[in-house]
Parts: structure tokens; sequence; C-alpha cells
């Protein structure tokens, strides 16, 4: 240290004065919460930078001996010292307490900040339904994971096509709005019933979105959308034509509904595959079950209805799972708990409540990430599918079965770039210290390109266009793609603990104006 003893001791006597002041203040600034940030007993503390003491008009000189002598200052409680950020780890004393010792040290004017050193908890989102526990389906997906990325906006509107819906269910009620009866061809405003003729239908809907964190029996992959049912039959045995599934479907695309599942047989029709890309050019997704009789199905593999098989508490497809080349997914379908009709909740199994399963994780996906088109969703569906099958020609669940977690992470992380258009590659796991490379092609020939990067810790996100974390990203390299739109670029990974998440972006722009770009998310070990 260059300071003089006197220099340190003359702090400290201010300090004690200031400590006093900050005895006297109950004033209070950090609270604990239970199970998510709870004091450690530490303060994490980073003096004031020389720059930013030079902008306080101090000379630099000045500036050098305030930052040596705030440093000095806690080195009588120091715990560890983090030189790449110049941050303190301090043990706080007994006279003190969170508090009181920021509120000592920042009445020195020397330290930009004293914060405690919380501890903290994985921000896994879990509701209050009783009946949360009993939904092995939220486990199997890692659901309370992907609602810390969001749990519903309250106006996206999903639909199932299905015997109706118990229209008083406490797990169903305050999402309903008005729906169809597609036997019928009448609005529920005119008259058309949508109550539930069978039970089925209020099933379907629930696996969708019963409502979550209200304290009542379950809660669906989406807590907060809105829910319009249409009743495709008036039968109570549950029976409906081919014709009155696809026009309940179409019907719920035409009037809003961007995700839409249908839980009965007859998938195979071509009719399905049309109505599927009619509602694809709205932007509307369809999910059909495969069905329930263990049997192959040949010679039908929709391009715009997503075939969904189910899936067990194994990771295993069902044994009475309908398969086949057109399955495109697997979801749990085997003793899944939903609401059922009466107002309760019940396990259930079948195919019937796997399309509805992967409807819901759909429409979170969607009402997350809105900007991207229909296809571009159903497209991260598939990439952040579990392989659950260790061989063969994935015959009996498709892309797999989707992690609701990675889904929704795809889907915020997609909204980073300006199009997207530029196809990335390099690794998504890697050391500090150490060199990655990442190429892309697709950029606009000739253009000019920059490539970024921001730190967060696993688990935390940031978005919008260039890493919008209210801080600018950290530009590491530029230069001109080729005529063919290719490019390269090497970078040694910044020297950070693990945990630690890089998010790389390359973008390509021209005239000062950026149009394509991309990103890869890459985790620390």
């Amino acid at each position: 240290m260059k300071f003089s003893t006197v220099t340190i001791v003359s702090s400290l006597v201010l300090g004690s004065s200031l400590f006093a002041q900050a005895q006297q203040s109950e004033t209070q600034v950090f609270a604990e919460t239970t199970g998510v940030t709870e004091f450690s007993g530490r303060l994490t503390i980073r003096p004031l930078q020389i720059d930013a003491l030079m902008e306080q008009g101090y000379t630099r000189s000045e500036a050098v001996a305030i930052h040596e002598n705030a440093g000095s200052r806690l080195v009588q409680w120091q715990k560890e010292y983090f030189s790449d950020t110049d941050e303190y780890i301090v043990n706080i004393p007994e006279q003190f307490n969170e508090n009181t010792l920021s509120a000592y040290l920042m009445g020195t004017g020397d330290y930009q900040y004293a914060e405690p050193d919380w501890i903290c908890y994985p921000t896994e989102l879990e509701p209050n339904d009783p009946g949360f526990g009993s939904q092995w389906q939220h486990s199997k997906m890692k659901s309370t994971k992907a609602w810390d990325y969001g749990v519903g906006n309250g106006t996206f509107i999903s639909t199932t096509v299905d015997t109706g819906v118990d229209l008083d269910h406490p797990d169903l009620e305050d999402a309903l709005i008005s729906g169809y009866n597609s036997k019928t061809r009448q609005t529920q405003a005119n008259g058309g019933q949508v109550n539930d003729i069978n039970g089925h239908g209020t099933m379907t809907i629930g696996c969708v979105g019963a409502i979550g964190n209200n304290g009542n029996n379950v809660v669906g992959m989406a807590w907060d959308i809105k829910l319009m049912p249409v009743r495709c039959t008036n039968n109570s045995n549950g029976s409906a034509s081919l014709g009155d599934l696809t026009h309940g479907a179409k019907w719920a695309s035409d009037n809003g509904a961007r995700s839409v599942s249908v839980s009965y047989s007859g998938g195979t029709s071509s009719s399905v595959e049309t109505a599927g890309s009619h509602m694809r050019n709205e932007g509307t997704l369809l999910s059909w079950s495969a069905g329930n009789g263990g049997n192959k199905v040949t010679g039908s593999n929709h391009t715009h209805v997503i075939v969904v098989s189910a899936s067990n508490q194994s990771d295993n497809v069902t044994s009475w799972s309908t398969y086949g080349n057109w399955v495109d997914v697997a979801a749990p379908g085997e003793s899944v708990r939903t609401t059922t009709n009466g107002g309760g909740a019940g396990n259930v199994s079948g195919t019937s409540f796997s399309a509805p399963i992967v409807n819901g994780v759909l429409s979170m996906m969607m009402l997350t990430n809105p900007s991207s088109s229909a296809d571009q969703i159903e497209q991260m569906l598939f990439d952040n599918c579990v392989d659950i099958e260790s061989a063969g020609e994935d015959i009996y669940s498709g892309n797999g079965r989707p992690n609701f977690f990675k889904c929704m992470r795809a889907a915020s992380e997609a909204e980073y770039g300006v199009t997207n258009t530029i196809a990335m590659t390099g690794p998504k796991v890697g050391v500090a210290g150490q060199n990655v490379t990442y190429d892309w092609t697709g950029a606009p020939a000739s253009s000019s390109w920059k490539f970024y990067y921001a730190l967060t810790p696993y688990g935390s996100t940031i978005g919008g266009q260039h890493f919008n974390i209210g801080m600018p990203p950290k530009l590491v390299g530029s230069g001109n793609n080729n005529a063919s739109g290719v490019g390269s670029f090497t970078k040694k990974l910044p020297a950070v603990s693990a945990g630690m998440r890089v998010y790389v972006e390359v973008s390509a722009s021209s005239g000062g104006q950026t149009f394509d770009s991309n990103m890869i998310v890459l985790d620390i070990n």
C-alpha cells in the first residue's frame, strides 16, 4: 500500500463516527426473503473506480489515493478479493449488520456499492396448487424452470377441440372466453353449447391451461392464458365427425387462437393436413393426438400438423401409443393429473392428454416470442426435445419428448437476433481462458460483421436486439463477410468462474443498419 499508517488510521476514526450515525439510523435498505435471498453475514463491496473518482474532479493521484484507502479500510474484515472486478467479500463484524455496515461504508463516499453477499436459491417457480406435486409431467418436463421465463400474459388464446368444458370449474372458469360449437356451427355468444357433454374436454383443456398459483387443484403448462373452448359433438359418448373436428380447429384459428390441439382419432386423414396448412398460414400451430391403438401408422406424415404420442414416467413411449414416422414428438400421457368435470381433478391416460400438454408448451413459447413464425416455434420445439429412443428410427417419439425449460429458453433467446438468418456454428460449452471458434454462413455478401458477447449467471436471461441488458455488450471483433457471406472468428473466453453463461452474437450490417444476426449460448464449466 502507498498509504501511511496515519492515513489509514484517520479513515478508521472517520469510520467510527459514520458507524455511530449508521447505528442511529434505523433505515433498512436490504431485507432478506426466506428461500429466495437470505443474509450470509457478508457483504460484497466495490470501491469507486479511479476513472469514476476523476470524473468527480479529483486528480489522478488523488483518485488513486482514495481508491487504495477504500481497499485498506476493508482489510480488517476481508474474506476474499476478486482482482478481475476489484470486489471484496467481507465478514460483517459483531457491531454491524448488513444495513449498518453498508450505510457506514457508503457514507464515506468511497464505494460504488456495498451489498449483501446473498445466499441465493434456484429460481424455480412452483405454484401453490395442492395437486401440483402429483403432476409428474411437470417435474419430468422441467416446468418450474420453464416458468422462470413466464407463466402467461392473460391474453394469449389457446384452444382444444373436444367435448366442451366445465364452465364452473374453479381451475378453468376465470381463463375461459367465449367459444364455439362446431357441430351446430354456432358461437357460444349466439347459443352454441360448449358445456362438457362427456368429461373428456375438461381433462384436455386443463392440461393446456389450468390456472396456476390459485390454490386450487392442479396447474396446466400455462398458468395465465385465455382458453377458448370448441365443442365438436353433441353426443354423450364424445364421438364427432372429422369435418366437425377440422372445422372447429379452423374456426379457432380464424378467431384468434394461436395454438390448437385435437385429442381424437382420425389424425392420418389428408383433411387434417389441409386444416393444419390453413391454420399455419394464419400463424397457428395444430397438434393432434397419435392414438391409443399400439399400432404402427404408415403412409401418413403431415407437414403442418404436430402429431403427439404418449410417454410415461420412465421416459418411454407407452406400449399402447400409436407410432410410426408420422409422430413428431412424445409427451406425458400415462397417469397425468388434470382437471375433471364437476370441479375436481384426477389421473388420466392417453395420447389425448399428450397433445394438449404440447399445446400448452407451444402456447407458452409463442407468447414468449410473438415475433417468431409458427414454423420457427415448431422448429424450436423439435430442437429442444430429449431423445427418449435409444435406437431405431425414432418412430415412437419422433424428435423426442419436449424439455419445457429448454423450449422456453430457446423461445426467449430467439428474440435477441434481428432476423436470425445467419447460420452460426460453434461450441455451446467451454472452459474459461480457452479459445473458441465460431463460423457463420448466410450473411449478406460483402456486408460487415461485428462479434459481441455478454455474461450472465446460468439461468438468467437477457433479451432484445444486441443483448439489451442495461449495458452495452462487449464488442470483441469486426470485419467483412466474403462474397459468399461466410465468416469465422476465434476468441479466447473471458477468465470468469464456472457457472457463467456467455451470450455470443454475430451480426451483419450495411450502411449502419443491422439486418441479419444469430446467437449461441455458451455455458462455461
